[in-house]
């Protein structure tokens, strides 16, 4: 029963969001907004435990996305398929140092080529065999070109291209990369690489989102903490609808962000899963050839 319950809210938590807005606007309509005339001392208070409350609801709500991505089947099954290309690719261990130092050359030099080609450099013009980088007139136009120009338009049309090639030259020769370990391949905990870009692990995401949600968490803290209601009619339950309105935004603010972790889960955490299985399959590969 429980297991339904939370299927049946996590299928429909955009609409309890959009409930919940729709009926705290609708309190909204009962009561009056004004200062409190708190000093800055109980605005501080207040705003504290407001804040602090928030932080909590949305933890708990981002804790049960990431929960609910790591359960769901397509997340289950790449990670499984994970953990076997790991295991399979054991035996041959000894030959992924060679092959990440291979897979780093060759996408040095892809990335050379990208930047070259688009001023129409030759990476074989610039760089030997060896990736070292060759002396090369990387410019189009010669001086005596430019000289020569029908026009000052054609000569800054020149020189913007002559610019354009040697900038282009110069960011290939001195490009640098994050480079693909072993550990990179083998281990669920890693670093942003690139080009090996294998995506934030779990910590890191929970991490940065806490840190980009602290400043809305902060707003709320102050606007909560400042401002106080009362009833139209004077009516002793204004602080109550108050307090439950706070609630409802981060609750709405929880489940949004509970959509986005389960999201980040299935979507990217396991596509960056399944560019490794890639990798290692590759290595598998590689390593069966050396034989």
């Amino acid at each position: 029963m429980k297991k339904t319950f939370q299927e049946l809210f996590f299928k429909n938590a955009g609409y309890f969001a959009v409930l919940l807005i729709s009926l705290a606007y609708i309190a909204g309509s009962f009561i009056l907004i004004s200062s409190t005339g708190k000093t800055i001392y109980e605005i501080i208070a207040t705003g504290v435990i407001s804040l602090i409350v928030g932080v909590l609801i949305t933890g708990v709500f981002r804790s049960l996305g990431i929960q609910k991505g790591e359960e769901d089947e397509r997340t289950i099954s790449t990670n499984h398929l994970y953990g076997e290309t790991v295991e399979s690719s054991v035996p041959y261990i000894d030959k992924l140092e060679e092959f990440c130092e291979l897979e780093n050359k060759n996408a040095q030099i892809s990335i050379r080529k990208k930047i070259l080609a688009v001023v129409g450099l030759k990476y074989d013009d610039c760089f030997d065999e060896n990736g070292v980088c060759k002396e090369y007139n990387y410019e189009l136009y010669s001086e005596e070109i430019i000289e020569k120009a029908k026009s000052k338009k054609q000569k800054r049309r020149y020189k913007r291209v002559n610019s354009k090639r040697k900038k282009a030259y110069f960011k290939a020769v001195n490009i640098k990369i994050k480079l693909l370990t072993p550990s990179a391949l083998t281990s669920s905990s890693i670093k942003e690489n690139d080009p090996f870009n294998f995506g934030k692990t779990k910590k890191e995401y929970t991490s940065q989102r806490n840190i980009s949600d602290m400043a809305t968490r902060v707003v709320m803290a102050i606007i909560f903490g400042y401002f106080g209601v009362s009833f139209v009619s004077e009516v002793n339950f204004a602080t109550l609808i108050w307090n439950i309105l706070q609630i409802v935004m981060y609750i709405t603010s929880g489940i949004i962000q509970m959509y986005a972790s389960y999201s980040w889960i299935v979507d990217e955490y396991r596509l960056n899963v399944i560019k490794k299985i890639d990798y290692l399959q590759k290595f598998k590969k590689f390593a069966e050839n050396k034989k």
